[in-house]
């Protein structure tokens, strides 16, 4: 038996490392890109699901102490005690204190 060997048919060693390695290239940069991909959907998730969460809670008790310093509620039936805007309760003593009235007259009235 005899080997025939002929030229131009064995494989081009210099492009076949090239390929190997621009393969190798891509791949590690699609790993990458797909590994970033993964964490930004991974933080936009958490800021969905807890960090909103927070801040729609802490947007009702903003707006439950706005009401609170805002508005007019009766704080005691019995006694006739009520709140007042705060707007209007600062106008009040600033007044009282142009007048030289006392200041300390009032009634501290703890809140619920």
């Amino acid at each position: 038996m005899e080997t025939v060997v002929t030229r131009g048919t064995d494989p081009n060693a210099p492009l076949t490392a090239l390929l190997g390695v621009v393969g190798a290239v891509l791949l590690f940069v699609v790993i990458v890109a797909l590994q970033a991909l993964f964490y930004r959907q991974e933080a936009l998730e958490r800021v969905r699901k807890v960090e909103n969460v927070r801040a729609e809670e802490l947007a009702r008790n903003i707006a439950s102490q706005q009401e609170r310093l805002h508005g007019y509620r009766l704080l005691d039936p019995a006694t006739g005690a009520v709140a007042i805007p705060i707007e209007r309760a600062r106008d009040i003593v600033f007044k009282r204190a142009q007048d030289g009235l006392p200041l300390t007259r009032f009634p501290i009235v703890q809140p619920e």
